[in-house]
C-alpha cells in the first residue's frame, strides 16, 4: 500500500510539472496513472488529482471532463474552493449557467476575498440575466420548429424539411439550445418515430437522425439515450446500433453510425477530434455497456438482414474503437475481442464476396475488412497475443483447407487470403507460401468457373509483393494468366491483366530489374487504358482493377511519360475517382505518388555506389526521364487535369498507408507555386486537414508541409477563409520540430507568419498551441539564417498580441535584450535584422521595457549607435523610431541620450539631404527624436535650425 501511493503521489508531482510546462495531455496521462493507483482510503490526494486534473482538462478544453472531475472533487470535498472554481468555469463553457452561478457563489461564500472568484461571479451575474432573456427566445423557437417538423403545423413537405433544418441549426449552435431540444430526452421518441415510419420522407429520416447525432455529441446526453431503455440493457444497445438498419441509404447509415461512435467516446470519455485520449477509469465503470455494444456489433456482422453498407460501418467502427493503439477504448479490448469470437467472425466475412455471400457484402466490405484486420494484429503487442492471434486464423484457415476440394470452399479461401495480404501482409504471405496454397490456386485459374478463375487471378496478384516472387510467378503464373486474359468475362480477363502489370513492375524504378522485355510495360499500359476509356462498356469494378495494373506499371519512367501526355486517360482516371470512391484510393494514390516521385528513396552516397559497382554489387539504376524538371512537367500536368479533385474524391477512407499516399502527391503538386490557387480553389486545404488528423505520422508531416507551402506566399484569408484559419495552426505549429528537416520548418513558419498578421484571435491560437517555445528555438539558431530569419519575422507578428507582448516585456527573461542586440545582427539579406529592429520599435512603446534596454544592456550606447548607422536605410529608420520612443518614454531616459554620441549621430543624420533619398525616413524620425529632448528642455534649436524648419530647406551643403 504504502508502495502505491508513493507511486502515485510521483505521478501527481509529473503532472503538476507537466501543468507548470502547460503540457496539457502529459498532466492528464500521469494524473490518470495516479488516480488508478490510488485506493478509496486516500481520499485527500485523490481529491487531489481530481481537482488538478480538471485544470488540465479546463485547459484542454474539455469541458465535460473538467466538470466530472471536478464534481468528484466536490463530493469528497465541499469545502475545496479551487475544485469549485473550477467546475463553475466549466459550467461556464457548457452554457450551464444556473449551475455555475451556484458553485460560484458558495466558493465566494468559503473564500470572499478571491479576485478570481468575485470577477467570475460578476461575468455569471451579467450571463445569468442574458439566458433568462435568450431562454425564452429559444423554447419559442424550438417549440414553432418542433410544431412544423413533429405536430402536423408544416403546410408542405418542404417546409417540414426547412424546420428540421432549423432544428438540427438550434442543436448545433449552441450548448443552450441542444438542451432545449433534447428536452430531457422526450425529442428521442419522435425522432425515432420519423425514421422508422417508411412513408416518410428520405430527406427529412436523415435530418431526424443527424438532429440525433449532434445531441449525442455531449457525453451525457450519449449515455442518457443509451440507457434510455434501462430496465432492459441487452434492449437498449440493440435499439441504438441497429438504427443503421432503419434505412438504406448512405446518409442515414453514416449519419446513425456516427451516433455509435458518439456512445463509444460517451463509454470512455474519449473524443479524436479534441485529442481526448480514454479514461481507464471510466471504461471500468462502463464496461458492461462496452461489453453489451460489441457484442450487439459484432453479431450484426454476420446477421443476414444486415446491409452491405451497414456491415462497412461496423467493421469501420471496431476499427476506430476496439484499436489500443490506435487511441481506442483501453488496453486490453482488442485481446477478449481475439480470444473470444470476434476475430473468427471477423475472419468470416472476409471470405465473403459479392457474387457469392452468405450475407450480403459489396466491393468495399474488403478494404474495410483488410484495414480493421491489420490494425487488430497491430494491437497484439505482445509476443504471446500474436500467438494467440495466429492461432485463431490457423485454426480458422485449417479448418477451411480440410474441404478446400469444393469450389464455394475455394473462393472462399481466396477471398481470406487476398484480404489477409491486403491487411497484416506478412501474415498473409506466410499462408500463401504453402504448396497447397499454390495447387489450389493454380487448379482454380485452370478451371471453367469465371467466378474461380477471376478470384485465382486476383489472388496471384497479390501474391507478387516483391522482386523476387515476382521472378517465381513469372515461371509458374505468367502462363495462366495469360490465358486467363483470353478469357471471354471482363471481370476474369481485367484480374489476369493487374496480374501481368504487377508482375512486369516488380523491379520496380530500378530500370536494371525489369522483369520483362523493353516496352512491355507500354503495351500493357495500352490495354489498362482501353478498360480505363470505355465508361460505358465497363463498370466501375472493372476499370477500378484495370487503373490498379496502371498503378503497378506507374513505377516506369517510360509509362510516366506516356500517361501525363494523354489527357483522356488523366480525365478517365478523374471520372473513376468520382464514381468508386475510397475502393480506388490506393490505386490513384500510388499513381499519382508514383508520377510526381515522392515516394521515399534512401539517398545513396556516391563513393559506396562506386564501391558497390567495383564489387559487382547490385546498384539501383534511375531512368533519364525521372529527373527533377521531368517531375515537375508531371505534376503541373496532373493537375491541370483534376488530379487534386480525384484526391478529394477518393480520400475517406480507413486506412493511414492510402492517405500518407495522397499527402505524399498533395506535397509534390503543391512544391509548384503557380499550382497552389488552384489546389485550393479544388478543395486541396481541407484535404490536408483531413489527412494530417488521419493519417499515420509520416502521411501527417507531409500534410502538413502542403499546408505550410499553400500558405506561404498566398493571402491567408483566402488560402485559409473563414475557420480554417485556426485549424491549420495546430498542423503548423507541429512541424516546428527537430526532428523534421529544415525545408518544412521553414515553410511553417512563413504560412505562420502570414496567419499571425490576420487577427489578434489568430495570434492567440498561434500562443495557445504552444508555439512560442518552438519558434525561439529557431530564433536562437547561429547557423541556419533563414530559419533564425523566418522566427524572427513572426515573432515581431506576434508581438501585436498584447498577451506576448506583456510576456515580452516582463522582468526576468533574455528576451527584450535580444531583439535589441539583433538589430545589428549581421546577415544575408537583412531579414533577421529588419524584423529584429521592427520588433525594437514596437517594444520601445512600453515604458517599462524602455527601462530595462538601458539598465540591462550595458553597452547599450555603441549597440544604439551601431542601430542608427546601419546601412541598411530601414532597419536605420526602425531603429531611430524605437530610440525616439526610449527618449520620450522618460526623461532621465532622454538625459543619458542626449549626454551621450548618440546625441550628434542624430544630429548628423537630420542634415542628410537629397543625396540620400532611401534614408528620408531615417531623417524624420531624427528629427521626431531631437524635438523630444527639445520638449524636455534639455537643447534649445539654434537660429539656422529655426531658419531651416521655417523654410524646409538644409543649409550644410552635400558632399
Amino acid at each position: 500500500m504504502g508502495a502505491k501511493v508513493e507511486s502515485a503521489e510521483e505521478l501527481r508531482d509529473q503532472g503538476n510539472i507537466a501543468v507548470q510546462q502547460q503540457e496539457w495531455n502529459h498532466a492528464i496521462e500521469r494524473y490518470t496513472e495516479a488516480l488508478q493507483l490510488c485506493t478509496e482510503s486516500d481520499k485527500q490526494l485523490r481529491v487531489t488529482l481530481y481537482r488538478n486534473r480538471a485544470l488540465a482538462r479546463l485547459k484542454n478544453e474539455d469541458f465535460e471532463g473538467a466538470e466530472d472531475d471536478a464534481s468528484k472533487a466536490v463530493e469528497a470535498d465541499g469545502a475545496d474552493v479551487k475544485a469549485l472554481f473550477r467546475r463553475a468555469l466549466a459550467r461556464e463553457e457548457l452554457e450551464k449557467i444556473p449551475g455555475a452561478f451556484t458553485d460560484a457563489k458558495e466558493a465566494l461564500r468559503l473564500s470572499p476575498k478571491d479576485k478570481n472568484v468575485t470577477e467570475l461571479l460578476k461575468r455569471l451575474m451579467i450571463k445569468n440575466n442574458e439566458l433568462v432573456k435568450k431562454a425564452t427566445s429559444l423554447d419559442s423557437k424550438v417549440a414553432d420548429m418542433q410544431k412544423l417538423a413533429f405536430e402536423g403545423g408544416a403546410k408542405d413537405l418542404e417546409q417540414k424539411r426547412k424546420a428540421m433544418a432549423n432544428l438540427l441549426v438550434l442543436a448545433r449552435d449552441s450548448e443552450s439550445g441542444a438542451q432545449r431540444v433534447w428536452n430531457g430526452g422526450k425529442i428521442v421518441s419522435v425522432l425515432t418515430k420519423i425514421y422508422s415510419t417508411k412513408e416518410e420522407d428520405e430527406e427529412v429520416a436523415v435530418m431526424a437522425v443527424r438532429v440525433l447525432d449532434e445531441l449525442c455529441k455531449n457525453h451525457s446526453r450519449a449515455m442518457h439515450f443509451l440507457a434510455m431503455h434501462d430496465k432492459e440493457e441487452i434492449k437498449s444497445v440493440r435499439f441504438v446500433c441497429r438504427i443503421m438498419c432503419a434505412r438504406p441509404v448512405v446518409e442515414f447509415v453514416d449519419s446513425a453510425g456516427l451516433i455509435v461512435q458518439r456512445v463509444f467516446n460517451a463509454m470512455v470519455k474519449m473524443d479524436r477530434q479534441k485529442e481526448m485520449k480514454p479514461d481507464p477509469e471510466v471504461a471500468e465503470m462502463n464496461k458492461l455497456w462496452i461489453i453489451r455494444i460489441i457484442l450487439e456489433l459484432q453479431e450484426m456482422l454476420t446477421d443476414k438482414t444486415v446491409g452491405p453498407k451497414v456491415r462497412n460501418t461496423v467493421i469501420d467502427l471496431f476499427t476506430k474503437n476496439l484499436m489500443h493503439m490506435d487511441g481506442g477504448v483501453p488496453r486490453g479490448w482488442s485481446w477478449k475481442f481475439t480470444e473470444d469470437r470476434g476475430l473468427l467472425t471477423l475472419l468470416d466475412v472476409a471470405t465473403q464476396i459479392p457474387e457469392m455471400c452468405d450475407y450480403l457484402v459489396d466491393h468495399e466490405t474488403r478494404q474495410h475488412m483488410s484495414i480493421c484486420l491489420s490494425r487488430l494484429y497491430d494491437d497484439m503487442v505482445f509476443d504471446t497475443k500474436r500467438t494467440i492471434f495466429k492461432e485463431r486464423l490457423d485454426g480458422f484457415f485449417n479448418a477451411l483447407m480440410r474441404e478446400n476440394n469444393e469450389p464455394r470452399i475455394q473462393v472462399k479461401l481466396g477471398c481470406l487470403l487476398i484480404t489477409m495480404l491486403q491487411g497484416p501482409v506478412d501474415v498473409g504471405l506466410n499462408m500463401v507460401t504453402n504448396d497447397e496454397v499454390t495447387a489450389m490456386m493454380l487448379h482454380m485459374a485452370d478451371s471453367n468457373d469465371k467466378l474461380l478463375q477471376s478470384v485465382a487471378a486476383e489472388l496471384i496478384v497479390m501474391t507478387v509483393s516483391k522482386h523476387e516472387r515476382a521472378t517465381t510467378m513469372l515461371k509458374v503464373g505468367v502462363p495462366i494468366l495469360r490465358k486467363l486474359y483470353d478469357s471471354e468475362d471482363e471481370n476474369v480477363r481485367v484480374r489476369a491483366l493487374v496480374g501481368l502489370c504487377k508482375c512486369a513492375a516488380a523491379g520496380g524504378d530500378d530500370i536494371s530489374k525489369a522483369t520483362m522485355k523493353e516496352g512491355a510495360a507500354l503495351k500493357l499500359a495500352s490495354t489498362c487504358k482501353k478498360f480505363l476509356l470505355e465508361t460505358d462498356k465497363y463498370s466501375a469494378e472493372v476499370r477500378r482493377f484495370a487503373c490498379e495494373g496502371l498503378s503497378y506499371l506507374s513505377l516506369d519512367a517510360d509509362v510516366k511519360e506516356w500517361i501525363v501526355e494523354d489527357p483522356l486517360l488523366l480525365r478517365a482516371m478523374l471520372a473513376l475517382a468520382k464514381t468508386a470512391g475510397p475502393l480506388c484510393v490506393f490505386t490513384l494514390g500510388s499513381i499519382y505518388a508514383n508520377l510526381t516521385n515522392s515516394y521515399e528513396k534512401p539517398k545513396a552516397d556516391d563513393k559506396l555506389v562506386e564501391l558497390a559497382k567495383f564489387s559487382k554489387h547490385h546498384v539501383p539504376e534511375a531512368h533519364t526521364l525521372d529527373a527533377e524538371k521531368y517531375v515537375r512537367a508531371r505534376a503541373r500536368a496532373l493537375v491541370d487535369e483534376g488530379a487534386v479533385s480525384a484526391c478529394v474524391a477518393v480520400h475517406k477512407t480507413e486506412s493511414k498507408a492510402a492517405m500518407e499516399l495522397l499527402a505524399r502527391a498533395m506535397l509534390a503538386f503543391a512544391e509548384d507555386e503557380k499550382l497552389r490557387g488552384r489546389i485550393i480553389s479544388e478543395g486541396g486545404t481541407k484535404l490536408c486537414l483531413h489527412l494530417y488528423k488521419n493519417a499515420n505520422p509520416e502521411g501527417q508531416i507531409k500534410a502538413a508541409h502542403c499546408l505550410a507551402k499553400l500558405g506561404a506566399k498566398a493571402d491567408p484569408s483566402i488560402a485559409f477563409a473563414g475557420q480554417r484559419a485556426y485549424e491549420v495552426v495546430k498542423p503548423l505549429v507541429d512541424l516546428l520540430h527537430p526532428d523534421i528537416e529544415g525545408k518544412p520548418n521553414y515553410d511553417a513558419l512563413i504560412t505562420l507568419t502570414n496567419l499571425a498578421a490576420m487577427s489578434d484571435s489568430v495570434r492567440k491560437k498561434i500562443l495557445k498551441e504552444r508555439a512560442v517555445p518552438k519558434i525561439e528555438e529557431y530564433w536562437f539558431m547561429t547557423d541556419h539564417d533563414h530559419l533564425r530569419a523566418a522566427a524572427s519575422e513572426l515573432l515581431l507578428n506576434l508581438l501585436f498580441c498584447e498577451e506576448f507582448f506583456n510576456e515580452t516585456v516582463k522582468p526576468g527573461t533574455d528576451r527584450l535584450k535580444l531583439w535589441a542586440l539583433y538589430c545589428v545582427e549581421e546577415d544575408d539579406e537583412y531579414r533577421l535584422a529588419r524584423a529584429s529592429a521592427g520588433g525594437f520599435a514596437v517594444l520601445t512603446e512600453d515604458e517599462g521595457a524602455c527601462k530595462r534596454i538601458i539598465s540591462e544592456l550595458k553597452s547599450w550606447q555603441d549597440l544604439f549607435k551601431d542601430m542608427i548607422m546601419h546601412e541598411d536605410p530601414e532597419i536605420q529608420r526602425r531603429c531611430l523610431i524605437g530610440i525616439r520612443n526610449i527618449m520620450q518614454s522618460d526623461k532621465a531616459l532622454c538625459a543619458e541620450i542626449v549626454a551621450s554620441e548618440i546625441f550628434r549621430v542624430l544630429i548628423a543624420i537630420t542634415k542628410l539631404g537629397k543625396n540620400n533619398a532611401d534614408r528620408l525616413g531615417s531623417v524624420e524620425e531624427a528629427k521626431k527624436a531631437l524635438q523630444v529632448a527639445e520638449e524636455f528642455d534639455f537643447i534649445k534649436a539654434t537660429d539656422r535650425e529655426m531658419f531651416e524648419r521655417v523654410n524646409n530647406l538644409n543649409t550644410v551643403e552635400e558632399e
